[in-house]
């Protein structure tokens, strides 16, 4: 199977998962990395080089504070 595949396979499951519903986001992408890594399609490095990006770390924050927001009513 090629890389191209394997990474189309990877998005299309990830895709299901978030309209599924039943795992959290924030485990489903953690899982597409993971996922990528262990299929060989991306080293370790690569696959967790994105978490140390500013937007997502960001991103992270406001779903920090919607969900404190959320709770707080």
């Amino acid at each position: 199977m090629t890389d191209s595949a394997i990474t189309l396979t990877v998005l299309a499951v990830t895709v299901v998962l978030f309209i599924w519903d039943r795992l959290p986001v924030a485990v489903v992408a953690m899982l597409v990395p993971l996922a990528l890594w262990a299929t060989g399609v991306l080293d370790l490095g690569t696959a967790t080089a994105g978490f140390g990006d500013p937007t997502i770390l960001f991103i992270a924050a406001l779903f920090v504070v919607s969900e404190a927001l959320d709770k707080s009513g």
